[in-house]
């Protein structure tokens, strides 16, 4: 199955990940050095806006510390 909205380069230890859905975009990894490159290059083309650190993405809350935590609390109806 291919995922024409997800890119993933890995490499020696690197992880990088690009998820695309209309125009917002994820990029994720654990090279700041990559990540950045990645950055760069898409605003030569794109003209991009970092909005920092993933908080909230399509409905979803976003959160990490020591692991990633998505929830949907504000939809979430109590009596």
């Amino acid at each position: 199955m291919n995922d024409y909205s997800l890119f993933i380069n890995s490499s020696e230890g690197s992880f990088t990940t690009l998820l695309v859905y209309v125009n917002d975009i994820i990029l994720a990894g654990n090279d700041n050095e990559e990540i950045e490159l990645v950055k760069e290059a898409l605003n030569k083309t794109f003209k991009i806006k970092d909005l920092g650190d993933l908080r909230c993405f399509l409905g979803f809350e976003v959160g990490s510390k020591k692991r990633i935590m998505m929830t949907q609390k504000k939809y979430a109806f109590l009596d």
